[in-house]
């Protein structure tokens, strides 16, 4: 699967042709659609939404809706009237995490995680104003989930399964068939980290059937500062508001107020306008290329790196999931890995280093951080070909 001239579409690439970027997983980099939607929407279309009386604001109001229908749309979800937009991802789980805790958890009830979780899907549990026990699945040798483990972590005081749809270190897959299987009957709520999976493989919300599912604009080629939470109509229904202020109310009075039902009533004050007109265009090329024919060409490259990099003596590979996306965390013995990520630098590739967010994860496998190297759809087998020469340069010098 090759993707033609595809890196003509970032203009990141005409000022530096050079650049090998192994970083997506962090932030993807930008498309020129989207360049140009965000560029033109703050040069020729802008006005503040929702209230404008005026045919500038009816029109920008128009697409900005228009947006949550194309979000619904692209992960098969059953109404635009789930999506909800935030300023990140972190934010969606935030609101999950108080309005959780202001209208359905008891002090003394129970959060089943893993150790594969990404910060953001840890600390709002931590700063829940309720006493919450948070009980963390652990993992297999091939760094997976341990679903024999989540069967014995379910109590009758769980109260909520929330687990990464695709670890952003060891690039592993949950499984949410089996997940599924084990919750079923038990009333227990379902949130999936999409963050690392929505950008590269196709998302189902009708098949997946979580409660909440959230996912970042910049991970998708699009802007930054703009998060997606789709959520089920039971909690949109039953859940407090998350923030107060512009756009999400019914009546005010000095004394008290009224909210809008449904998801208006999560979106306090003006909304971020021109980076859901930016995620539009990123939605419209992510159709375009197909997310499906995104990760078999993203796999195929990682396949290729996966053997390239195994060759090497002394390195360390974590997690060897059959079923996973296009990421590669390594370590080599005796080298600090932010060491290889700047000599990669000066050879003009981009690689992450550290814990990657993922403290708990790091001290399960006893160590203190990684490198990573994680596909976009603008990597090719030569990017490969450049990092595991120059990683053998680099070994070189400093053993």
């Amino acid at each position: 699967m090759t993707f033609n001239n595809i890196k003509s579409k970032f203009p990141v690439f005409k000022k530096n042709p050079s650049l090998v970027f192994l970083d997506t997983a962090a932030s993807a980099l930008k498309v020129d659609s989207m360049i140009n939607a965000t560029n033109n929407c703050y040069s020729n279309e802008y006005a503040n939404i929702h209230r404008g009386a005026y045919e500038l604001s009816a029109k920008l109001t128009k697409k900005y809706e228009n947006t949550r229908e194309k979000v619904a749309k692209y992960l098969n979800a059953p109404s635009y009237k789930n999506i909800i937009f935030t300023k990140s991802a972190t934010e969606g789980i935030n609101l999950i995490s108080s309005c959780m805790s202001e209208d359905y958890f008891n002090d003394g009830d129970e959060i089943i995680i893993s150790y594969l979780e990404h910060h953001a899907n840890i600390i709002p549990w931590h700063i829940s104003n309720k006493k919450i026990k948070i009980n963390p699945i652990s993992l297999n040798e091939k760094g997976e989930i341990n679903y024999d483990d989540l069967k014995q972590k379910i109590n009758s005081r769980t109260k909520l399964v929330s687990l990464t749809h695709m670890s952003n270190v060891t690039g592993s897959i949950t499984d949410f068939d089996i997940i599924k299987d084990l919750i079923k009957n038990k009333n227990i709520p379902l949130l999936v980290d999409g963050c690392q999976f929505a950008p590269h493989k196709k998302v189902d919300i009708k098949s997946l059937d979580p409660d909440f599912y959230v996912f970042s604009a910049h991970k998708i080629y699009g802007p930054s500062g703009l998060g997606v939470l789709y959520m089920k109509d039971k909690w949109i229904d039953s859940f407090s508001p998350y923030q107060g202020g512009g756009q999400m109310i019914s009546n005010v009075d000095i004394d008290k107020s009224t909210y809008a039902d449904g998801y208006e009533k999560f979106e306090a004050g003006t909304p971020p306008i021109a980076p859901v007109i930016g995620l539009s265009a990123s939605l419209d090329f992510m159709s375009e290329t197909n997310p499906n024919k995104i990760y078999e060409h993203e796999m195929e490259l990682h396949d290729y790196a996966f053997d390239k990099l195994n060759k090497f003596n002394n390195i360390n590979i974590y997690g060897k999931s059959k079923n996973k996306g296009a990421i590669i965390s390594f370590n080599f013995t005796n080298l600090h890995n932010s060491d290889i990520g700047s000599m990669l630098d000066k050879k003009n590739i981009a690689i992450r280093s550290g814990h990657h967010c993922c403290q708990p994860l790091m001290k399960y496998f006893n160590i203190k951080g990684t490198s990573r190297v994680s596909f976009g759809i603008y990597n090719t087998k030569d990017d490969v070909d450049h990092l595991t020469d120059s990683l053998d340069e680099i070994i070189k010098i400093l053993t």
